[in-house]
């Protein structure tokens, strides 16, 4: 819910290859799709925001997580049951703000409970739940006939594993009541100052660009199949989870193992630049393909990637935070739009290059950006 792309293909790339038509270039995720990725951008920032200032006497993120978990999982059960377009429509939107509202409290507590020292594999293990929860978010679905338990029992099982969290973990207590939030003040949630904090500014460009090269191959890679290798569209679907589970495979493994790696020589931005250019050699490889198996290589590389850059991209970010460690939640919801934003940016710049240079030149030139990108990283001061 937070706007991150997937491991792989099987999330926003393939939602919209329902209306696939060969030889339209400019084809992409649907609007309907983009509609739920700006209410991720605004919600994930402005609810970290208000859990940066809530006093509540249960701590800062729990009051958030199990309010936002427990809404969520109604919300999904009013999408099982809905009957119209308007009941489905309101559904999702309330569990979009609803689950968005946890998430960034959930996010918040890497912060506020790590020790430097350990941020990195934390944030390795952060990162291996997205991919395994997109495996047995899939695997879940398929067990059901109805539309009811798809929403309902995956919904069941995250919501249970958040309230469990939130009752097992000692929250910050904000005992300081903060200023009445005003307009300048909500404005202030989706963004920070870069001249103040300009670590922070050059990490947001370097996940920005990163994942604006690393959505150039999510989101049209059904399309790649389809058009570019001329696969039937009846096998496009299996090809796309196959490439979701390579993937997923290769960012587990490598999450972990990255973010440990990195608390232990205690250096991120060096692995953050070598993390990136596996995700965009990946690109290449799925750009040069000429066979279905090199396009599900070239994901198990651009997934190996991934894992790595998640886990210690995220640490950096941590041992950014000012020390007054105000802003946690909130400064974190603005790197998601650095996530989310660049899978509504994609299809509007492919067009011209997808019409030039086909589907190869769009997945090389986004590695190359996101390669700039992984650069940008080096501006940095103060870390290693």
């Amino acid at each position: 819910m937070d706007g991150r792309p997937g491991p792989g293909p099987g999330g926003a790339g393939h939602q919209g290859f329902g209306n696939h038509h060969a030889g339209n270039p400019g084809r992409g995720p649907q609007p309907r799709c983009r509609r739920r990725r700006l209410i991720a951008l605004l919600a994930n920032p402005f609810f970290g925001r208000l859990s940066d200032r809530t006093t509540s006497r249960f701590g800062m993120r729990k009051p958030w997580i199990v309010s936002g978990s427990i809404v969520g999982m109604g919300s999904l059960v009013l999408l099982g049951s809905a009957t119209d377009v308007a009941g489905v429509l309101v559904a999702w939107v309330l569990a979009q703000l609803s689950f968005n509202a946890a998430l960034a409290a959930l996010v918040a507590t890497l912060p506020d409970q790590a020790a430097p020292a350990e941020r990195g594999r934390l944030s390795g293990l952060i990162g291996m739940t997205l991919p395994i929860g997109l495996v047995a978010a899939a695997y879940f679905a398929q067990l059901f006939d109805n539309a009811f338990q798809m929403a309902v029992v995956p919904g069941a099982v995250g919501t249970v594993i958040a309230l469990a969290f939130a009752f097992t973990f000692k929250d910050r207590v904000l005992t300081e009541k903060p200023a009445p939030l005003n307009l300048k003040e909500i404005a202030g949630s989706f963004y920070f100052n870069p001249r103040t904090y300009p670590g922070l500014g050059w990490a947001w460009f370097t996940k920005f660009l990163v994942y604006i090269g690393y959505c150039a191959g999510l989101l049209y890679l059904p399309y790649f199949f389809a058009d570019h290798l001329r696969v039937a569209e009846t096998e496009v679907a299996s090809l796309v989870f196959q490439a979701t589970l390579v993937s997923s495979l290769g960012t587990v493994v490598t999450s972990l193992a990255g973010g440990w790696i990195s608390d232990k020589i205690g250096k991120r931005k060096g692995m953050v630049i070598a993390s990136a250019i596996i995700m965009m050699a990946g690109l290449v490889v799925i750009a040069t393909s000429t066979t279905t198996d090199q396009v599900l290589v070239g994901q198990a590389i651009a997934g190996l990637g991934l894992g790595c850059f998640g886990a210690v991209d995220v640490a950096l970010i941590t041992d950014l935070l000012p020390g007054s460690q105000t802003e946690n939640a909130k400064t974190f919801g603005v790197f998601n739009i650095a996530q989310a934003l660049p899978q509504s940016l994609v299809p509007a710049l492919a067009f011209p290059v997808i019409t030039l240079g086909g589907y190869p030149a769009l997945f090389i030139g986004g590695a190359v950006v996101g390669i700039i990108g992984a650069v940008l990283v080096t501006r940095i001061k103060g870390v290693k």
